[in-house]
Order: structure tokens, then C-alpha cells, then sequence
């Protein structure tokens, strides 16, 4: 935002030497022309807090595709012959591989879970970024999720099993069946071992997707409807989704303005001042009218 400003009041700088006698050094055609550049290589970060923004608390599902554009347009950046942004580019390379490297299951997984789009955005943006390996990256995803699903599956077992035990120690012991009846039984459990067994995450991915084009969508709704047919993704879904992307109100995110809390009203209970920050974004989103899922 301050460098578009300072585009716009370009004439301005020229003119201003005629009046400032300490003002030494007037901004070149140049300098204007690296500003212009830089502004519209940071226009994709400040459109990304806009939409991420601590006050509009977006789903997870929303953000690998613009994690995976922030990456991309990166990686292009450094292939500048432009000295200033390929500086730029280098040092902006070095600190987001961090994040990706520690956030990308996550954020896959999220966009994955969005009945809109599954492994679509995977299948895209994954051979744009992994480029001749990217086919061995989607299945690694696949095969961490596949384990993912088995470990929820795993709890969800254990804790049927426990409410099984308990109910079926309070009831009378079963009659005997006669033999056919337990060698169908042993017949039935054999056929089970030897066929292909589908996963949940196999239906759910094999299922058609959701239309793009309903912007009133809510992810968490579809999953709280859908859970009776997915139970162990649902399980999943409520872990996932309910992280948030980020706590940090845009404003704030490129504010140059210090600390939110004063040293006299840190003195407040940490309650109150929870209540009071809440309070705030709540009122702040509601005026804007903004409602994200």
C-alpha cells in the first residue's frame, strides 16, 4: 500500500526539492521503475493477508493453492536478471522453504478434505513445484494420508471396543450356534481377507466433487452432515479444519506502529484482555460483513 501511494504521488517528489531545501536526492526514472516492480511482486503477499486475515478465521482448506502461488512466483522471481528483486527473491526463498517443508502435508491434507476440489489441486500445482519428481511426491502424500486414516482407525477401534466391553459385560452369554452356523462364520471371514477392501478414503476420493461456483459453501457443515458416511475422515476433518491459518489481523500484519498493548494496560488480567482483543475482531469483521469458510 505504501509504495502504490507513493506511485501515485510520483510528481509530487519531483516538485518537492523546489521546496524542501533538505530534501537532497529526488527519486530516478529508475527508482520508480523498481518500486513499480517490487509493488507488484508483493501485491500477491498483501492480497494472501487480506484473505487470511485473523478477523475473518478461514478454514485450512482454503490456503494450499496460494501457499503453492507464493512458492511458484518465488521461484520465478530468483531467475530475474533485475539485481534488487532476485536479492529479494533469494532471501524470501531461504525463509519460506522453512514453512513449506514444515506446513505442506498440512495444508495438503486441509485442501484434500475439501469435497470441492480432493486430490485435484494436488495433481496441479504438484508437478509445477516438484516439476520431474512430482509423481513420487503426490504418492508420498497419498501413502502419509492412507497411514493418517489407519491411525484414526485405530482409535476408533480402540474406543468402540472399550464401549463394546462395557455394554456386553452387563449382558446374558449368547446361545451356542450350531456347527454349519460357525463354519459359514469361518467361510465369511476368509472371503473378507482375500478381497481388495476399499478404504473410506477411497470412496470419498472416487466420488464426484461438489460444484466450485457456491460461494456460500461451508466446509465444516459439509462434514458435520457427511460424518455419518465418513466417520474416520470426519474425525479427521474436525482436527484439521479446526486449525486456524492464522491469528493475525492484516492490519497488524504490516503495522510499523509497535506493540497492540501499552506497558500501563498490560497490567490487565490476561481474561480481560482476551475478552477485549475478541471482542474487537468479532465487532471489526461484523462491520465488514465478512463471512469465510
Amino acid at each position: 500500500l505504501m509504495l502504490n501511494t507513493a506511485l501515485e504521488y510520483k510528481d509530487v517528489f519531483s516538485r518537492l526539492k523546489h521546496r524542501e531545501s533538505l530534501y537532497k536526492r529526488v527519486p530516478t526514472e529508475e527508482d520508480w521503475s523498481k518500486v513499480r516492480e517490487i509493488s507488484l511482486k508483493l501485491e500477491i503477499f498483501y492480497d494472501a493477508t487480506e484473505l487470511f486475515s485473523g478477523i475473518k478465521y478461514p478454514t485450512i482448506n482454503l490456503f494450499f493453492s496460494t501457499f503453492c502461488d507464493i512458492k511458484l512466483a518465488i521461484n520465478d522471481w530468483v531467475l530475474l536478471d533485475d539485481i534488487v528483486v532476485h536479492t529479494m527473491a533469494i532471501n524470501m526463498k531461504l525463509k519460506f522453504e522453512k514453512y513449506w517443508d514444515v506446513m505442506n502435508f498440512l495444508l495438503a491434507i486441509g485442501s484434500i478434505l475439501d469435497p470441492r476440489y480432493k486430490m485435484k489441486t494436488i495433481q496441479f500445482y504438484y508437478p509445477l513445484v516438484y516439476g520431474d519428481t512430482s509423481s513420487f511426491e503426490i504418492e508420498k502424500l497419498k501413502k502419509q494420508l492412507y497411514d493418517l486414516v489407519e491411525e484414526y482407525k485405530k482409535k476408533s477401534k480402540q474406543y468402540g471396543d472399550e464401549r463394546h466391553s462395557q455394554s456386553s459385560s452387563s449382558r446374558p452369554p449368547l446361545p451356542k450356534r450350531g456347527h454349519y452356523a460357525n463354519k459359514f462364520e469361518m467361510f465369511m471371514d476368509s472371503n473378507t481377507n482375500t478381497e481388495l477392501e476399499k478404504s473410506e478414503l477411497d470412496y470419498y476420493l472416487e466420488e464426484s466433487l461438489l460444484p466450485r461456483n457456491t460461494g456460500d459453501f461451508d466446509i465444516l457443515c459439509w462434514w458435520k452432515t457427511n460424518g455419518i458416511k465418513y466417520p474416520i475422515l470426519h474425525n479427521i476433518a474436525k482436527d484439521v479444519l479446526a486449525i486456524p491459518v492464522t491469528t493475525v489481523a492484516s492490519e497488524s500484519t504490516f503495522s510499523t506502529g509497535g506493540r497492540v498493548l501499552s506497558v500501563h494496560r498490560n497490567r490487565l488480567h490476561p481474561k480481560t484482555v482476551e475478552a477485549l482483543m475478541c471482542a474487537r475482531d468479532w465487532l471489526w469483521s461484523e462491520m465488514q460483513g465478512i463471512i469465510f469458510f
